[in-house]
């Protein structure tokens, strides 16, 4: 055993020193083949979840670079849609209002990045990170001005958060969702300027490092920012639109021009308010006058950089990303450890993103089983059938016998419409507490929306998928979705060996004694039954049980 106060003794003999040395390559070799339970969870955090040829591959690898090869991977993006215009044309007819005045193709594309993209961490990180900083296709309906948006999240996944902050920031379709496009010196609206702070960087009350609220000499939360900082940022935003629309290519033309969400919004010097503004830890931005595009580009700058070195940003937005990736309610000391590589990355640098989700993947909180009852998170619907689709190499329409159309029917979404969040407080707040027993309340976003009728969705997708019954519906759905089975069906003869089995790829080996023999029970009573309607019985059993639901 290493010493207890953490160092290394000079070794006495040579023994000693082989000992060190057997112990120190042992440890290698475990880091970089971790065991099968351990990498399934690992995957369950770092992708839309595990399958046989990802699990075997990161055995083989490690975490470490796996981690570096996901960083590397080329984004699989999202397609270039092109722009509409603005009301539905009498020509636009069959599955053209579906394709152009929906989210279904941006809904299709997110599938099967989930189901089968190589970049499956950016893809999820992506997607966490979307759900901080939302826009809702209930506003934005045009497919091809939400693409743009997605595309942001995409490409700064990994890079700075500070880029990414600006990115979004001047992204029509953020401008319109709330309000920044169109805002005016002599009429302005508050709305980015309140919800880019509360929402997208700092939050309402000031934050220790470790995500616990700062208090005032009575105990009482102190405010982030006052309703004079909320206006000096309003006015920051004044000035700034959509460009000049487009009128090519087809179908957007002089008659009918499009309105550009392709590029960057751009600002008109004229109606930029050109007075001074209080922004964030007493910082003021002078009166600047004449205001030109480059003095109001850069007072934007200069607002974003005071948002940015605010020292709430990291435990806040390390907090919404543990959430998403690993757990609902990170101990203080592990939002700590990730803010303070947010705070600097290693080499001076603040907001690397990537350095970030490094941190949160292989800190010890994310890497030990935890007995812990709050530790963990209910896997919200899109991960969950993501995730469960992924466990049986279910991939996008590839295959004869395993398919799947990338669209989800509207009787299963579960209350997550896919983007299509209900407000910018995205689909759950991430705040959103349950009361598990008398006197305990512990954090459970994804509890926000799930209620009799969406379990009960949950359990009819796992039926749905498992049993082949969610068959073709042209014209969205031509070939209907089920799993592979082939991979488990070998095992059926023998129920302790395929139960081991799924235990493994669904549960990571955690499946309780009670769970076991209920479905050691279901199974004993299929004499008779072939491999596969056992296969499939089993699998029901597992992906509909609460211990799957909830993601440990």
């Amino acid at each position: 055993m290493l010493p207890a106060h953490g160092f290394l003794r000079p070794c006495r003999n040579q023994a000693v020193a082989r000992w060190f040395a057997a112990a120190s390559v042992t440890l290698a070799l475990a880091q970089a083949q971790p065991s099968s339970p351990d990498t399934i969870r690992f995957l369950e955090q770092a992708t839309f979840g595990p399958n046989a040829a990802l699990i075997a591959h990161v055995q083989a690898v490690g975490f470490e670079a796996f981690l570096s090869e996901q960083f590397a991977a080329a984004a699989s993006g999202y397609p270039d849609l092109p722009l509409q215009p603005a009301a539905v044309p009498s020509t636009c007819t069959g599955t053209c209002v579906r394709d152009n005045y929906t989210m279904y193709p941006l809904q299709v594309a997110f599938f099967k990045n989930a189901l089968t993209a190589p970049d499956q961490l950016r893809q999820r990180v992506a997607f966490a990170l979307q759900q901080i900083l939302v826009v809702s296709g209930l506003t934005i309906t045009h497919p091809s001005r939400m693409a743009p948006y997605l595309q942001v999240f995409e490409k700064d996944a990994f890079g700075n958060f500070r880029t990414l902050l600006g990115d979004i920031t001047l992204n029509p379709a953020m401008g319109t969702y709330l309000n920044m496009a169109g805002n005016n010196k002599n009429a302005y609206n508050e709305n980015y300027g309140r919800e880019i702070l509360q929402l997208f960087t700092v939050g309402l009350n000031l934050l220790n490092q470790d995500g616990s609220l700062m208090t005032d000499s009575q105990g009482n939360p102190i405010p982030t920012y006052s309703n004079t900082n909320v206006d000096g940022f309003a006015r920051v935003f004044t000035g700034w639109n959509l460009q000049a629309a487009k009128t090519s290519p087809a179908p957007c033309t002089s008659a009918t021009p499009c309105a550009d969400y392709l590029d960057p919004m751009a600002v008109n010097p004229n109606n930029h308010d050109s007075g001074a503004k209080t922004l964030l830890n007493g910082v003021t931005l002078p009166e600047h006058t004449p205001v030109t595009a480059a003095s109001a580009t850069a007072e934007l700058n200069s607002a974003l950089d005071n948002i940015f070195n605010h020292p709430n940003v990291g435990p806040f937005i390390v907090r919404n990303l543990i959430e998403h990736l690993v757990t609902s309610n990170p101990t203080p000391a592990y939002i700590s450890r990730a803010a303070a590589v947010f705070n600097n990355d290693g080499s001076g640098t603040r907001g690397n993103l990537e350095a970030v989700v490094r941190a949160i993947l292989l800190d010890p909180e994310a890497r030990t089983t935890s007995a812990s009852a709050t530790y963990g998170h209910l896997q919200e619907p899109v991960l969950f059938i993501a995730r469960f689709l992924r466990a049986f190499n279910t991939t996008s329409a590839n295959t004869d016998f395993v398919l799947s159309d990338s669209y989800l029917p509207s009787n299963l979404q579960m209350s997550q419409d896919l983007f299509r969040a209900p407000s910018v407080f995205n689909y759950y707040p991430p705040t959103y507490a349950i009361v598990p027993a008398a006197g305990i309340t512990i954090n459970g976003p994804e509890f926000s929306i799930q209620s009799t009728a969406t379990a009960l969705a949950r359990t009819n997708f796992v039926s749905e998928v498992t049993y082949r019954t969610m068959a073709a519906s042209s014209p969205n759905r031509p070939t209907g979705t089920w799993l592979d089975l082939s991979e488990f069906a070998p095992l059926a003869a023998n129920h302790a060996q395929l139960i081991d089995a799924l235990n493994t790829r669904l549960l990571h080996g955690q499946a309780s004694p009670a769970l076991i023999s209920l479905i050691t029970n279901a199974l004993a009573t299929m004499n008779g039954a072939s491999n596969l309607a056992v296969t499939q019985r089993a699998v029901y059993l597992f992906g509909s049980s609460p211990e799957y639901l909830v993601e440990r």
